[in-house]
């Protein structure tokens, strides 16, 4: 099915992706470097010789040596580039063709990707990659509101058993913003009016946050996760105390045949995506995402959940946090985590950072997370 990932092609070549099968193993996935890795691949069947030791440092990596086996892989690295910047390009061309620019669904309210039809003649997965139609604003950023959000993850690193002392975690936080602040600061000071400072100084504020909440706790994993359900029980509690079922809404038609094979308790899960909901919502208010969908695509039979923001305002943050590595990810996943486990259900949670107008590298600005929750079974 292509609707758990949302257009399989294009979420798997078209975006940056964290992946968690393994649930807090992240693995940056762009569309060059699914192409590298199948290369890479193809390149360490072929080649029979030892392999090169190349020293680490802090400048990067050493030379490779003027041997002829060197020189041979620097030829099939020179070569392989030029394959994948020519795939690269046929690609953008390929995928961008698709998007109907004229047509506007009338369930979501987003252009049009066509991702191509079933024999019967049904389309291929929702639309909900595309750009609104009528694109929304930000709201003002609410400086007081976010705060409290980061107060709350600091709260919780505690609370969770994962990263110690409070004082010596907020020393930890200081100690990362002088580290990190230079990389932020032309940023922040080319920003174009005040909203924008304030949501770059928010992910200055974030990536500081759950970079040392991270390293307080050795990026153990097992304690990044109760960390992340702890962050979203408390944020779940701020933003949508009393939501249950009665508040999911989604754009997508509900199917009758859309939970024909599920195991779990439908109920539950529905009161989750109703607090999903309220607290989207809320964000919304306080400027820190824009529109937001929650969908059940009905060709799954229940085991998908995809969520949708706009505008989400800690993608930068988020995006590098995953690049370097860190596992523990933003406030958008926690809400998601808590809720999911509060419904007692077993999921693979897969993240992708999207760019919803086009796929062509040279202009590429990824503004909307996507998140893809699939295999939905209960919890033993």
């Amino acid at each position: 099915m292509c609707a758990p990932t949302t257009l399989c092609i294009c979420s798997a070549l078209s975006s940056s992706k964290r992946s968690s099968s393994n649930p807090l193993q992240p693995a940056a996935l762009s569309r060059r470097a699914s192409l590298q890795n199948i290369l890479l691949s193809t390149l360490a069947i072929t080649t029979t010789a030892p392999s090169i030791s190349n020293a680490v440092s802090d400048e990067g990596i050493s030379a490779i040596t003027d041997s002829s086996i060197g020189k041979s892989v620097r030829r099939s690295a020179i070569q392989g580039a030029r394959i994948i910047d020519n795939a690269d390009e046929k690609w953008e061309r390929f995928s961008d063709s698709l998007r109907d620019k004229s047509r506007c669904d009338e369930n979501t309210g987003r252009k049009l990707f066509d991702n191509g039809f079933r024999k019967d003649g049904t389309r291929i997965g929702n639309p909900v990659l595309g750009a609104l139609c009528n694109p929304e604003p930000l709201l003002a950023f609410d400086q007081i509101m976010a705060d409290k959000i980061l107060d709350l993850a600091v709260q919780s690193a505690v609370t969770s058993n994962g990263a110690g002392n409070m004082n010596l975690l907020k020393k930890s936080i200081n100690d990362t913003e002088d580290l990190v602040r230079a990389s932020f600061e032309r940023s922040i000071r080319n920003s174009a009016d005040d909203e924008e400072k304030k949501r770059k100084s928010f992910n200055f504020a974030l990536y500081s946050n759950m970079r040392a909440i991270s390293n307080s706790m050795n990026d153990n994993p097992a304690q990044v996760r109760n960390f992340q359900l702890a962050w979203g029980q408390q944020m779940v509690s701020e933003l949508a105390p009393f939501a249950d079922r009665r508040d999911y809404s989604s754009p997508i038609p509900e199917m009758k045949d859309e939970f024909e094979d599920y195991d779990y308790d439908k109920g539950k899960l529905l009161d989750s995506l109703g607090a999903l909901k309220v607290s989207l919502d809320k964000l919304r208010s306080f400027g820190l995402i824009g529109s937001s969908e929650i969908s059940i695509p009905y060709d799954d039979y229940g085991s998908v959940v995809t969520v949708a923001i706009d505008d989400y305002v800690p993608i930068g943050a988020e995006m590098l946090l995953s690049e370097q590595n860190y596992s523990i990810a933003g406030p958008a996943s926690a809400l998601i985590r808590s809720l999911m486990d509060k419904a007692k259900l077993n999921y693979s949670l897969e993240a992708f950072y999207l760019d919803p107008s086009t796929t062509k590298q040279s202009v590429y600005n990824p503004s909307q997370l996507l998140l893809s929750l699939s295999n939905l079974r209960q919890s033993s």
